[in-house]
């Protein structure tokens, strides 16, 4: 698929997960569900990444930064480990987070975690 297809595919599906409600919350922060949307993104593979990255650096919607990290962690490329560390250092020095915050931040911290495991 071409790039700008590709960019707009990512786009529709991001879209599409800012849409979603959350089943269950853990403590206040939205628990993410699995659905067909971020599967479909993950199917794209590690070539998104850096479209991925560049939504996580414009959205304003916490919500889908959140989505887009999750889909980021599963896709297990390396290459989005310090945008998503800055991410992170970036929501923890919002002085009112609300619960889609909270989620970015426990997104962030899952990702990074597990990217790690995979550069060593």
């Amino acid at each position: 698929m071409e790039q700008a297809g590709l960019a707009q595919k990512v786009d529709l599906l991001l879209d599409e997960l800012n849409q979603v409600d959350p089943v269950s919350y853990d403590l206040g922060t939205p628990e993410l569900p699995e659905v067909n949307a971020l599967d479909e993104l993950v199917e794209m593979g590690q070539e998104i990444t850096p479209l991925l990255i560049e939504r996580i650096r414009q959205s304003d919607s916490s919500k889908r930064i959140a989505y887009a990290v999750m889909a980021l962690n599963r896709l297990g490329d390396i290459r989005a480990l310090d945008s998503l560390r800055e991410l992170c250092a970036r929501y923890r020095t919002i002085e009112t987070k609300d619960e889609w915050d909270y989620a970015v931040i426990g997104q962030c911290n899952a990702a990074i975690e597990a990217l790690e495991k995979e550069g060593r």
